[in-house]
């Protein structure tokens, strides 16, 4: 996604999956590279918050979403977190 604006970050356990999750604005197109796996109607994407990398994801969203910065956001072709919904591959702050 380019140009989005993050409007809800969470955490936590959803079913049976431990994530946390982004939503951003409605008006953003993804890309090519959330193609085959993320066929759910919605612009939100997954991550683990339980790795170093995953705490970094989550201090990267949670400051794009105080600040309303817009970011360019890219998946890593994989819908391993939850079905349906793109592996977040890393966030740039604009």
């Amino acid at each position: 996604m380019k140009d989005a604006v993050i409007e809800s970050v969470y955490c936590g356990y959803v079913d049976t999956y431990d994530m946390c999750s982004v939503l951003f604005t409605s008006d953003t197109v993804m890309h090519g590279l959330e193609g085959s796996c993320h066929t759910l109607p919605a612009k939100r994407m997954q991550f683990k918050g339980d790795t170093p990398m995953g705490k970094t994801l989550l201090s990267l969203a949670l400051t794009a979403y105080t600040t309303k910065v817009k970011v360019d956001v890219y998946a890593r072709e994989k819908c391993t977190i939850y079905p349906g919904l793109s592996d977040v591959n890393f966030i740039t702050l604009k």
